[in-house]
């Protein structure tokens, strides 16, 4: 296999025809038509079904897609880690993380290299789909999820879930909260696909209680918001916004609630030892940030 063949595989796959793809990677249809049977030939499987108007992938076509993404995303990787070997530039590393996590955690991080370290872009991606994304370019992937055991990773931090109420709110004038009294406020909650949502039902469950939810957010920043127009109380993870005072969340046995971040990468990468670099001072980072109580337990 070509790469230069997996590429043209990957844009028919984009566009849904072959003459679509033609003008795309600007080649001629006819020779584009003869490189991907020679492709379906080399693997020994057809990869699109050709009888509509629009070429479907067949089920040999879906299973090999991510592999061929896979391939061509660590041939970029590489040329790009060589080009800036050679230039005598830094390495690039592309990370995976939840927005929450992007704005509180990594951005700050960042803030702290030098032109010495290597560039870092960032994508954002739901805490369920982090890790998909090392399969589709990303270097290191950060999220509250536990990583799968097939990727090489360490844990990042435990950080705690806050109740945040106005300040003139019956609870401001306290620094914690007991999962009890918490639940039987107004709570603005985020959705069931975040890992402080989940948190929160375990240790409402565990405690034998339940809640009413005022509004299920999908984004932190609104649910904090919600809370500061005096709707009820935000329970999320992330920094205080909108002057709202936090109060941390005790479970039933007098435990803070927390989030595990962690972090995972391929245990074969090229670039191993500057992804294990980012991630370890990531990891110191937060508890110069939130304190010692935040480090992550190996």
């Amino acid at each position: 296999m070509e790469l230069r063949v997996l590429r043209y595989f990957l844009t028919i796959v984009e566009t849904g025809s072959v003459t679509k793809a033609a003008d795309v990677v600007r080649v001629a249809q006819p020779s584009l038509s003869r490189q991907l049977r020679g492709l379906e030939k080399t693997l020994g499987m057809t990869l699109f079904d050709r009888g509509g108007k629009q070429l479907v992938l067949t089920a040999a076509g879906r299973r090999f897609l991510p592999l061929a993404r896979d391939l061509v995303a660590r041939a970029d990787a590489a040329e790009s880690a060589v080009g800036a070997l050679a230039a005598g530039r830094a390495m690039r590393i592309t990370v995976a993380a939840p927005p929450t996590t992007i704005t509180d955690v990594i951005a700050p991080f960042l803030a702290t290299w030098g032109p010495e370290d290597p560039l870092v872009t960032v994508q954002a991606e739901s805490p369920a789909r982090a890790y998909q994304a090392l399969a589709q370019g990303a270097d290191v992937a950060i999220s509250s999820a536990p990583p799968r055991r097939r990727f090489a990773g360490l844990p990042v931090a435990r950080l705690p879930l806050w109740a945040y109420v106005r300040a003139d709110h019956a609870l401001a004038d306290r620094d914690r909260v007991t999962i009890r009294e918490l639940a039987a406020e107004p709570l603005i909650v985020l959705t069931p696909a975040h890992g402080t949502r989940r948190i929160l039902d375990h240790a409402v469950q565990d405690a034998d209680a339940s809640y009413d939810i005022v509004l299920e957010c999908d984004t932190p920043h609104v649910a904090q918001a919600m809370a500061a127009s005096g709707h009820g109380v935000a329970v999320v993870s992330d920094d205080p916004r909108f002057d709202l005072h936090p109060l941390l969340i005790l479970d039933g046995a007098g435990e803070p609630l927390q989030i595990h971040l962690h972090a995972a990468w391929d245990a074969g990468h090229y670039a191993l030892r500057s992804i294990e670099a980012f991630a370890a001072g990531l990891a110191r980072f937060c508890v110069e940030r939130y304190g010692p109580q935040v480090a992550a337990r190996l």
